[in-house]
């Protein structure tokens, strides 16, 4: 007789509700981890909204730049008035060592230099100062009032050094210019009515020795004429850049890329970096200074540096990068 083992009723229910909380698992399992991919996934381009906010910072301009006219005469500005505009932000509270208007000690050491030394460093500028104060349009009778009123200032007096404007020469070369040309006909009338009789004797007696004189005279002269102005030309190009110190207009600007290479600025005394460019040569490399590249500007961003001075800058740095 066959035996039967008497079946659960519960055995499928539980069967079911089994497979169904698994599968409930499994859902919430794979819901969590596409969730996670989807929070710790980069969607996009990557964010450079920080590298070009502090590239940015790099490049905002250490100062501005006054274009002036130097065709139009304007009034110079009192000594006090050219300290308040450009001195006083660096020589009211000493900043970079700059002497302060009011410390005496300060300036004793420099006013020995007297007015003209003093100038010479407001000039050209000296250390952490740059030339003219950051003003390329102060004049140098502004300088000069600015140089003795904070001198003035710390107790010493250099108002006797100081040189007079100089419109009076200006003024008096158009009198000095109509004098000799009103004299000019007065005392030459004589002469030119006497030469005539004095020398027709001579050229009615010497025709064929006067001659050839006569033809070689020109052509010699026309020589000299034709050489000087090319010897002069040669001169006064070759004047400036020798007179220019490439070390000071770099220092003045350049440094602020340069130095540490801000925007991929090729980096002073990097021989790797420089020697590219270097193989492009001198009149390339003056090219890309003058009229900029990339994130570099025209001339630095100063404009009022001259052509020579840009040069003489480049030269510096690839003598020092080579």
């Amino acid at each position: 007789m066959a035996h039967s083992t008497p079946k659960d009723p519960m055995a499928t229910p539980v069967l079911i509700g089994g497979l169904v909380l698994i599968g409930a698992a499994v859902a919430v399992l794979v819901s969590n981890l596409f969730s996670t991919i989807e929070k710790n996934s980069i969607k996009g381009e990557i964010d450079t909204t920080s590298q070009v906010v502090a590239m940015d910072a790099n490049l905002a301009p250490i100062g501005k730049v006054n274009a002036v006219d130097k065709s139009i005469v304007k009034e110079a500005r009192s000594g006090e008035a050219v300290y308040t505009a450009v001195c006083a932000a660096c020589h009211t509270s000493g900043v970079l060592n700059a002497p302060k208007i009011d410390d005496k000690g300060a300036w004793d050491a420099r006013v020995a230099n007297g007015l003209d030394g003093l100038m010479k460093n407001a000039t050209n500028g000296l250390n952490s100062m740059p030339a003219r104060g950051g003003d390329p349009s102060i004049t140098d009778e502004e300088l000069s009032n600015a140089i003795v009123y904070m001198t003035g200032k710390a107790g010493h007096d250099l108002s006797s050094q100081a040189k007079p404007a100089a419109a009076a020469p200006a003024a008096a070369a158009p009198a000095q210019a109509a004098a000799p040309a009103a004299a000019a006909p007065a005392a030459t009338a004589p002469a030119q009515a006497a030469a005539p009789a004095a020398t027709a004797p001579a050229q009615a007696a010497a025709p064929a020795a006067t001659a050839p004189a006569q033809a070689a005279a020109p052509a010699a002269a026309a020589s000299a004429q034709a050489a000087a102005p090319a010897a002069a030309a040669s001169a006064q190009a070759a004047a400036p850049a020798a007179a220019i110190n490439g070390e000071k207009v770099y220092k003045g600007i350049c440094f602020s890329c340069h130095d540490v290479g801000v925007a991929g600025s090729p980096k002073l005394g990097d021989k790797a970096v420089w020697a590219p460019r270097i193989a492009t040569g001198a009149e390339a490399l003056y090219a890309t200074s003058l009229n900029g590249k990339g994130a570099m500007p025209a001339k630095g961003g100063n404009p009022a540096l001259s052509d020579d001075e840009i040069k003489a800058a480049v030269d510096y740095m690839v003598a020092q990068s080579q």
